[in-house]
């Protein structure tokens, strides 16, 4: 049971500490950029990049609890946390999934027609 508290316990502070490293690293990195970009392009990249920064936290907390759920369900043989494990399993799936189609969505071209009549 301490095996198993040790490993959620290090999976939680991992979950916390891994994205706030990852963040101050880039923060801290020299910008190659332009000083020609105006307030809203600065505005849409620092949104882009708070959005992905979110999405990467929430990859990661689903990760860590995938392997601290399958980890406690094989270390105490419990039924009920290898279900618990399934549906986290689940709900990872899920959540790449749902951003294969944001990933997909945002590659494809919109189609429309010119006045000409001919489709681009």
């Amino acid at each position: 049971m301490e095996k198993v508290l040790f490993a959620l316990l290090l999976g939680v502070w991992a979950a916390l500490v891994i994205p706030s490293v990852i963040r101050s690293r880039r923060e801290n990195a020299v910008t190659t950029r332009s000083p020609a970009y105006g307030d809203e392009m600065q505005y849409a990249s620092e949104h882009r990049d708070r959005v992905l920064a979110r999405r990467r936290t929430a990859l990661i907390v689903l990760g860590v609890a995938v392997v601290g759920t399958l980890a406690a369900a094989i270390l105490t043989g419990s039924w009920p946390i290898l279900a618990i494990s399934l549906v986290v399993d689940v709900a990872l799936a899920a959540y790449v999934a749902i951003l294969l189609q944001i990933k997909q969505r945002k590659g494809a071209a919109p189609a429309y027609d010119d006045p000409a009549g001919r489709a681009r």
